[in-house]
């Protein structure tokens, strides 16, 4: 009997450990949630299927974060709404391939600037760099961020409250997983092309960060291990499993070497259920394997929000 005792609470703290870990780690991405928004918005410009508003608002550590929204001219708010986090060197503007869709199934779409991208880009800083605390930082700040454009979103009259979906693309991806693991308010995220565990993205990436950072550790013998204990707090694989009982949608390459598969199938193995994989085989004549169909991809993601945000 003393040994049955023993062998559940061992296989218990196997378990629980894990789990202890990631509310441990997601200690970093806390904030007060009583501090004001000081929100301003102003619209720039109408169309057809919606209105596009310029909004500002206040997020932790004094920064003031740039966004996008996007209000559909049609039915009825409040409105469903989708957070839309573009990739590595790109901004908020680019998620434009989205918003039409969104609009036309009457779902707002929001989108922000990450840290040290669009209106926040800062000479000489980047998200991705060789000063490993710094990217640290600034990855915890866009997490943050997006949490206090759930904050923003759910003040709004025009949006549903309990209806906020999630849309990432590469780093989008990578930090989104982290973002919807902390979050529970987010529903249904779509992760595309974003993967997880630092070990196997610095190690194979061929995207420009990577091997400047293998460079580095070369030049400094430095091991890759120290990158991965550094990046612990914002390893997506410590995240990832949180999003669950939510629905979870993957969308990778099988032939992307910029986020390559290995790092998608650490990420799709971590999460829980319900999730969804799936892998396109990539545009002819692209030559990293990184760029989705964006026709059959958008497909996919308007019958995913129609099932889960409708």
């Amino acid at each position: 009997m003393l040994l049955k005792r023993l062998l559940i609470i061992a296989l218990f703290i196997l378990v629980a450990a894990p789990a202890a870990r990631a509310d441990a780690l997601a200690d970093a991405y806390a904030y007060d949630v009583s501090s004001p928004l000081n929100a301003s918005v102003r619209e720039i410009t109408q169309s057809r299927d919606f209105t596009q508003f310029h909004v500002e608002y206040d997020s932790a550590n004094g920064e003031r974060v740039p966004a996008l929204l996007n209000i559909p001219t049609a039915g009825q708010p409040p409105y469903p709404c989708v957070i839309a986090q573009h990739g590595y060197s790109s901004r908020k503007e680019d998620n434009i391939i989205f918003a039409l869709a969104l609009a036309r199934l009457n779902i707002c779409m929001f989108a922000i600037d990450a840290q040290y991208h669009g209106e926040r880009s800062q000479t000489g800083r980047d998200i991705f760099s060789t000063d490993i605390d710094d990217d640290v930082k600034a990855l915890i700040q866009t997490v943050v961020d997006l949490r206090r454009a759930v904050d923003y979103l759910q003040s709004r009259a025009d949006v549903k409250p309990d209806r906020i979906g999630y849309i990432g693309v590469s780093m989008g991806g990578i930090i989104g997983s982290i973002f919807t693991g902390v979050d529970a308010r987010v529903q249904a995220p779509i992760l595309i092309v974003g993967g997880g565990g630092w070990r196997t993205l610095v190690t194979l990436s061929q995207i420009g960060p990577a091997v400047t950072m293998r460079k580095h550790l070369e030049k400094q013998g430095m091991d890759v291990d120290e990158i991965v204990k550094r990046f612990s707090a914002v390893e997506p694989l410590n995240f990832i499993g949180r999003v669950a009982p939510r629905p979870l949608l993957f969308i990778n390459g099988k032939r992307d070497t910029l986020v390559p598969p290995e790092a998608n199938k650490l990420l799709h193995d971590a999460a829980g259920e319900p999730k969804t994989i799936v892998w396109f085989d990539g545009i002819e004549g692209e030559p990293t394997g990184h760029i989705p169909p964006i026709t059959d991809i958008l497909e996919i993601c308007k019958d995913w929000w129609r099932e889960n945000l409708l």
